[in-house]
């Protein structure tokens, strides 16, 4: 009776424990980590993380959130916003030529194409840039084949070569997961906690030739997406002339073996 009592008592331990230790969405709020594909010890905080990225031209930082946006993101929870409320969200997170040029300059790179280049690109076939990701808007079918779509490395280009230059804003929910090939062909894989509606934004500026990817899996949230650069670009997952080419199409943090994509630790 003692022992079944004391592993009964040790089991409670290890439940406690083991919930204890699993965060909410809501708890990831404000932290930033990088963690390796190497298996070296995760970077935390914005100025330890950018210090890694910034060797790739890669740069986080936050924003506060406008108070026009609220009854948009408060919307955003519960189901998928409209066309007008997207537009309306865009021109809460606009971002002129000059600005997008000084989100490059801060990653510590030139932009791809002369001044920037075209503020409206896309792929074809695809709404262009800029516009909204709403994962209340995707079905379990698109987010599972987005997952596999963006979450392999690749890079954007067009024909001529031109890469495009990209800034994605995280204004609502979370947490959120983006890629990028670090020094060494390490991958890097970098968590963005959840945003509420009290918090700030997160923004990526990064290069569309640095093999990167992203995999969308929050429970709700939206990002504000812009590119720029050449006319039109494609998706790559063959570009040879790219550093870590032999990664591209790849990613060593997602299991692709399942009916759906899985993130791993």
């Amino acid at each position: 009776m003692k022992k079944e009592l004391s592993l009964l008592l040790l089991s409670g331990v290890l439940a406690l424990s083991a919930t204890s230790v699993i965060a909410t969405p809501a708890e990831t709020e404000g932290q930033l980590t990088l963690s390796y594909s190497d298996g070296r010890t995760a970077t935390k905080g914005v100025d330890n993380v950018n210090a890694v990225l910034h060797t790739v031209g890669v740069r986080v930082s936050t924003l506060p959130l406008p108070e026009e946006a609220t009854p948009i993101l408060e919307a955003s929870k519960t189901r998928a916003i409209t066309q007008e409320e997207s537009t309306k969200l865009i021109s809460h997170f606009s971002l002129h030529r000059g600005q997008l040029l000084d989100q490059i300059s801060k990653a510590g790179r030139k932009p791809e194409a002369h001044r920037g280049g075209f503020l409206t690109t896309g792929e074809d076939g695809m709404a262009p840039y800029p516009k909204v990701y709403d994962m209340n808007a995707m079905t379990a079918e698109v987010i599972a084949f987005l997952q596999e779509k963006f979450g392999k490395l690749h890079v954007n280009s067009d024909d001529s070569g031109m890469g495009i230059d990209e800034v994605m804003t995280i204004v609502s929910g979370g947490p959120w997961t983006w890629f990028f090939l670090l020094p060494d062909n390490v991958i890097g894989k970098l968590t963005l906690g959840h945003v509420s509606i009290d918090g700030q934004a997160w923004r990526i500026s990064y290069p569309g030739l640095v093999p990167h990817g992203g995999f969308l899996d929050p429970e709700y949230g939206l990002v504000v997406a812009y590119a720029h650069g050449p006319k039109n670009f494609v998706m790559r997952y063959e570009e040879p002339s790219v550093e870590g080419a032999e990664l591209l199409g790849t990613n060593s943090w997602i299991d692709l073996t399942g009916k759906t994509p899985k993130l791993l630790d």
